[in-house]
């Protein structure tokens, strides 16, 4: 078991937390017409950004310091704490990049976790297993995507984007995601010490689990395996059964194959408590964060385990079969829910599982 004492996000509903909770509660899309770059020959339109054009590195450095210091670390303790980090690359590791973690007072760059849209999970997971195993007493994990031209051309060359601007996870008529900015950073470590520094947790990280499918480059596997035992692995290392789940927080992209898989990867796993956990995905609100989207939705996660409300699932349009779940419809709905399990799902299979307490 770990303890997260420091949390900070960056989303298009704006910078902390805060904003990012009242904007997922209120349900209102964070989408507006794309200006960042030149949409000509794109046939989608809508992304979930940020004014202007931020810069990811400075962003991330914000994001750890503000995380840094609502865990109250000292200089000193940064300074022995190590940087895991999930961020796109598509060559050579740039130098304010790699200077990120010195550039933040921490000890180093430890990994850069680079797998897809499971990065972020994979990440905080890693982080957990290395306090597991004694390695450090503490972790700082961060992670960051920005809405950019390359980015948006690949997904829209290939058809994958929603074309009407609109995400509809587990829905008929789902016709893929909505790509949005997203960036965040936690503080992570042992529940000792925790108590020896002081520190107020946030939420405890119950248990990990890490899985893949193996069964397609750009596909999942149809009957939801990688998820499954992902999950599977998170309830067996937190020793928590299927029924003492009371959310969760999907990867959900909207694209037909992937839901329709997630979702029998949660029966498979829940089995005959499926009708029971409720489930929603809040891409639809802050948008696909990509690297970043595991920590943008743990964020989201603990807030509704510890405000005990649970994030609408927006843009729904009726019952897929495929997709035979419990979900969040019309408003949040309260609950008095212990544990919360947040997913994530990348390209090749990657599936990441993390298993959230109330504190």
């Amino acid at each position: 078991m770990a303890v997260i004492t420091g949390l900070a996000t960056l989303t298009a509903y704006g910078r902390g937390t805060g904003p990012l909770w009242d904007g997922v509660l209120g349900g209102i899309p964070a989408l507006s017409p794309v200006t960042r770059f030149d949409l000509t020959g794109r046939r989608a339109r809508y992304a979930a950004t940020l004014p202007g054009h931020p810069d990811l590195t400075g962003e991330l450095a914000t994001l750890i310091d503000g995380a840094c210091t609502q865990a109250g670390l000292t200089a000193d303790e940064r300074a022995a704490t190590p940087l895991l980090l999930a961020r796109h690359l598509t060559g050579p590791v740039d130098p304010a990049t790699a200077a990120l973690a010195g550039t933040c007072g921490l000890r180093r760059l430890e990994r850069i976790h680079t797998n897809a849209c499971a990065a972020a999970g994979s990440a905080v997971a890693d982080a957990a297993a290395s306090l597991l195993l004694d390695e450090y007493p503490r972790v700082v994990v961060a992670a960051g995507q920005l809405v950019d031209a390359d980015g948006f051309a690949s997904f829209d060359s290939a058809g994958v984007l929603a074309p009407d601007g609109i995400s509809r996870p587990f829905s008929a008529g789902r016709q893929g995601p909505v790509l949005g900015d997203g960036a965040g950073a936690l503080v992570i470590e042992t529940p000792a010490e925790a108590r020896r520094r002081g520190a107020e947790p946030l939420v405890r990280l119950a248990g990990w689990g890490q899985a893949g499918d193996a069964h397609h480059v750009a596909r999942p596997h149809p009957e939801g395996r990688g998820t499954a035992r992902a999950v599977a692995a998170a309830l067996r290392r937190a020793g928590v059964g299927a029924q003492d789940v009371g959310y969760v927080n999907a990867h959900a992209t909207s694209t037909p194959a992937f839901d329709s898989a997630e979702a029998a990867g949660l029966r498979r796993a829940f089995g005959p408590y499926t009708g029971r956990v409720p489930v929603s995905s809040t891409k639809p609100l802050h948008g696909h964060c990509l690297t970043a989207a595991g920590m943008v939705e743990l964020a989201v996660c603990a807030l509704a385990l510890r405000h005990g409300l649970l994030p609408v699932n927006a843009g729904y349009l009726g019952p897929d079969p495929s997709c035979r779940l419990d979900l969040v419809l019309d408003r949040p709905r309260p609950v008095a829910a212990r544990y919360a399990l947040s997913l994530s799902a990348g390209f090749g299979g990657t599936c990441t599982a993390l298993l959230l307490e109330v504190v």
